[in-house]
């Protein structure tokens, strides 16, 4: 008898009982020398494919690693990744396989959406649109130009995760203008508001001032909105643009830094009495705004809230631009009026700043919007992924600010497929005539196969033109829990024609097995 074996290689924490199952497979080889007295044949113990006929076989995908053959694409390395591109508005997504969209009923309040790490991802890159300020001014009206709110900012950042992770997602929305009316509330998500306006007072003429936008971001999956995070709960924020004014833009929203809306010195200071425009907020603390005339509230910027605009003394809301800040890591700080009869331009709000700073995230960048005006691109507008359509935190004039965007992109593994099988093994040749075969398969479950059906083994002596079923049985080697079992099965192949070129074939189907290697005797 010629026989031919070949260790197979194992992880440390299964060799045990990886010997146990070999041993099982030896026994049950040597039981066919004594039981069925054959008195030729071939083990191969697979170490490598040398033994079998890729040619003759199908979907044979053979696992170097561990030494086996698979019917499926688990472990075999052909399962693979696609891609995926996860978009965010508002009010939409553009995956819903991963996504959960949120809604944005009315302005100023919304809920945020979600999205579910898929298997096989371990990165996600966040591409984040800060939202646009409200414009200011009032159209037709020379004495108040319009203006628009600032841009929103741009993050970007690769972050880590795992599989089933939930991120909350909020796209910011944009900040409103009061062109046409008479209440401006906070964007959703700590937009800035005009304090003194409200439904109540809506009788009031309406003033020439922007809303600054929400925030646009990522956060744990913990809560349904952004504020009230901890900073280690933020992964990454896009800053959002300043609401504008008559004759002035708002500030655009960050970079690690939002712009102080124009016609402002740093932080916000008051220049020959006239309060001037908010700060930006930065990476440590909200940008500055000063309190307009009888002790009206300083409209400061704070964590991820846009600082409040300010109405003018006496509640005079009749003239001047009281524009809020946008909201951001730190948001920016609103404008404020002290003098009824001073100029009416350059009280705008201060721009958000963006974050990349958790401790998950990797290569962030971020890009500042650019200064309210008649028209302006958020930062981010260059990047090839730029949502075009939506026009992400742009501005445009007297008009509410755009709306931000959030765009996760990355790879996600394939499911692993069963595959319909074969393995074929080489020509063996015997030295005498040849009418009973017996095979001895070293097998593995993965799913549970039926034996017989999911997986057939048969024997050739003719050098496999024909080949005869041998129906197979679990000769009791079982390992515990591991699932690797020897099967043994006899085959009367006195049916085919004469033969000594002998072989043996397996087919595998409908359920995952493992095949670590297969004794094939003969009498």
């Amino acid at each position: 008898m010629g026989i031919k074996t070949r260790q197979l290689a194992t992880e440390q924490g299964e060799e045990n009982k990886f010997n146990v199952s070999l041993l099982g497979f030896k026994m049950a080889v040597n039981e066919g020398l004594t039981v069925f007295n054959l008195v030729d044949g071939v083990v191969d113990e697979f170490h490598d494919e040398s033994g079998t006929d890729e040619g003759e076989g199908s979907n044979d995908r053979y696992v170097a690693a561990s030494d086996y053959y698979i019917n499926s694409s688990q472990d075999s390395g052909l399962a693979g990744t696609t891609p995926f591109s996860a978009g965010f508005s508002m009010t939409a997504i553009t995956e819903p396989e991963t996504s959960t969209v949120g809604n944005n009923p009315t302005h100023g309040t919304a809920a945020l959406g979600a999205f579910t790490v898929p298997t096989g991802t371990t990165s996600v890159t966040a591409l984040v649109w800060g939202a646009g300020g409200g414009g200011g001014g009032i159209p037709g009206n020379p004495s108040y130009v319009p203006r628009g709110g600032g841009s929103g900012g741009f993050a970007s950042g690769n972050l880590a995760v795992t599989a089933g992770q939930v991120l909350r997602v909020s796209a910011g929305e944009g900040g409103r203008t009061q062109s046409t009316e008479t209440y401006v509330g906070g964007a959703a998500f700590g937009g800035g508001i005009l304090d003194g306006e409200s439904p109540e007072e809506a009788t009031k003429p309406g003033q020439a001032s922007g809303g600054g936008g929400g925030v646009a971001g990522l956060v744990t999956e913990n809560e349904t909105t952004p504020t009230g995070h901890a900073a280690p709960e933020i992964y990454i924020i896009a800053g959002a643009g300043g609401g504008g004014s008559n004759d002035s833009g708002g500030g655009s929203g960050g970079g690690l830094t939002g712009d102080a809306g124009p016609g402002a010195s740093p932080g916000g200071e008051q220049v020959n009495g006239n309060t001037q425009s908010g700060g930006g907020g930065d990476q440590e603390q909200g940008g500055q705004g000063l309190a307009g005339a009888d002790s009206y509230p300083i409209g400061n910027g704070a964590f991820l809230k846009g600082g409040n605009g300010q109405e003018g003394p006496n509640g005079d809301n009749a003239v001047g631009s009281f524009a809020s800040g946008g909201a951001g890591y730190y948001g920016g700080g609103g404008g404020a009026r002290n003098n009824p009869q001073g100029p009416n331009g350059d009280h705008t709000g201060g721009g958000g700043s963006s974050y990349y700073g958790h401790p998950q995230i990797t290569s962030g960048a971020t890009e500042e919007g650019n200064m309210g005006g008649t028209e302006n691109d958020s930062g981010g507008a260059p990047n090839p992924n730029y949502p075009v359509t939506s026009e992400a935190g742009e501005t445009t004039g007297f008009t509410a600010g755009n709306d931000g965007y959030v765009l996760l992109t990355g790879t996600q593994a394939l499911p692993a497929t069963t595959s319909s099988t074969t393995i074929v093994s080489n020509v063996f040749a015997a030295t005498d005539p040849v009418t009973t075969g017996r095979v001895v398969v070293f097998e593995e479950n993965v799913d549970t196969p039926t034996l017989n059906t999911d997986i057939i083994a048969s024997i050739s002596r003719d050098g496999g033109s024909n080949f005869t079923n041998a129906t197979l049985t679990d000769s009791g080697y079982v390992t515990g829990s591991s699932g690797q079992r020897i099967l043994t099965g006899q085959a009367n192949v006195s049916g085919q024609p004469a033969g000594q070129s002998m072989r043996w074939k397996l087919a595998l189907a409908n359920n995952t097995i493992k095949i670590h290697g297969v004794s094939l005797q003969w009498s």
